[in-house]
């Protein structure tokens, strides 16, 4: 007498390892796509706590001029662009243009900045003394600004800002594998200029 597996049984058998393998398969994709999510949600979030904290770190330095130099310290552009000049460094002198106390000048490196929203590259970009943008966050998919004097009211003159509300959303480029939407945040946040 023979032992082993008839045909059919080993037919059945692989019909049915097929059906669990393909389950398992299955499962292990999802996952793979939830935690690509989680990884791209976890981006989004320090993309935009990172470009918040660096614009508010030169929005409240605005117009610091300890030698009363006289210059201004914001000159508004539009609701997303915004030029901020202060008076951080440079007093160490030859060699050492960006190193030492304020030197009475906004010609060192990040005195004289211009903080823009690059809507078509989801991007806020940086660019200082004239030189080539550099973003410093990208996936962001809206920022705005709205400048205050010090009674609160709304301004468009440069002059007179002493508060800013920043408001930046970033978003995920992958959407939700479950609900196929894409993840989105706001922060917003008010500073006051240390100059004010």
């Amino acid at each position: 007498m023979e032992h082993g597996f008839t045909m059919v049984e080993f037919l059945v058998s692989a019909a049915i390892f097929m059906l669990v393998a393909g389950g398992v398969f299955s499962v292990l994709t999802q996952a793979q796509r939830t935690v690509s999510y989680q990884v791209e949600i976890q981006g989004v979030l320090e993309s935009t706590r990172l470009a918040m904290d660096t614009v508010e770190r030169m929005v409240q330095q605005a117009g610091n001029d300890p030698h009363k130099v006289g210059f201004a310290g914001i000159t508004i552009v539009s609701s997303t662009e915004v030029r901020v000049r202060s008076d951080l460094t440079g007093s160490a002198g030859p060699g050492s243009p960006d190193k030492g106390d304020p030197d009475g000048d906004t010609d060192d490196a990040n005195e004289d900045i211009t903080i823009r929203f690059d809507a078509a590259g989801q991007s806020i970009e940086l660019v200082s003394g004239g030189g080539p943008a550099q973003p410093i966050a990208s996936n962001i998919s809206a920022f705005a600004m709205q400048y205050f004097d010090c009674n609160g009211t709304a301004t468009s003159i440069g002059g007179d800002v002493s508060r800013i509300r920043l408001s930046i959303t970033g978003v995920s480029p992958l959407r939700d594998p479950q609900t196929g939407r894409a993840f989105s945040m706001e922060l917003v946040s008010d500073v006051r200029l240390a100059a004010r």
